[in-house]
């Protein structure tokens, strides 16, 4: 029986230290700032998601932003300049690859709370997503080198 996370909360402070780490250790310490945590839909529907499946249950973990945004969040993860052109496929690719890269610093966080953490495959979406049912979703708006952008956790509820 999936019996739905405990805490977000520990979930989005992991999801945003993860952020923090990445910043820092992959992307030349650029500051990430957290703004507003909400518990709704994300502003933005153009992002990279990766599905989790822990002892906890279900768990989906995306990065959004606008689409100038997302390139230049592509752009620090790729080591170009901030006005060095991009081809779609690459921001999509580096978007992909950072929320894979923070969705394993998560499962390091939170080791000692969960009995397992397996990580699937990173996705690029463009649309308009719902959540139903049971899913609680928590968009922790945060700026990443001044790069608006959204961390974006959508969950089973705990019963």
């Amino acid at each position: 029986m999936i019996r739905g996370i405990k805490d977000i909360g520990s979930w989005s402070g992991a999801f945003f230290e993860a952020t923090q780490d990445l910043a820092r250790d992959m992307l030349g310490g650029v500051p990430v700032v957290s703004k507003v945590i909400k518990h709704e839909m994300p502003y933005a529907l153009l992002g990279a998601f990766i599905q989790v499946v822990c002892s906890e249950g279900p768990v989906l973990l995306g990065i959004t932003a606008n689409n100038t945004h997302c390139d230049g969040l592509a752009r620090l993860m790729l080591g170009m300049a901030p006005d060095e052109p991009i081809q779609e496929t690459d921001s999509f690719d580096a978007i992909a690859e950072m929320i894979n890269i923070v969705s394993g610093l998560v499962k390091t966080k939170l080791k000692d709370q969960l009995e397992y953490y397996d990580i699937g495959l990173p996705i690029f979406l463009s649309g308009r997503l719902r959540a139903a049912g049971r899913i609680t979703v928590v968009s922790h708006e945060v700026s990443i080198a001044a790069l608006e952008c959204e961390l974006v956790i959508f969950a089973l509820s705990g019963r």
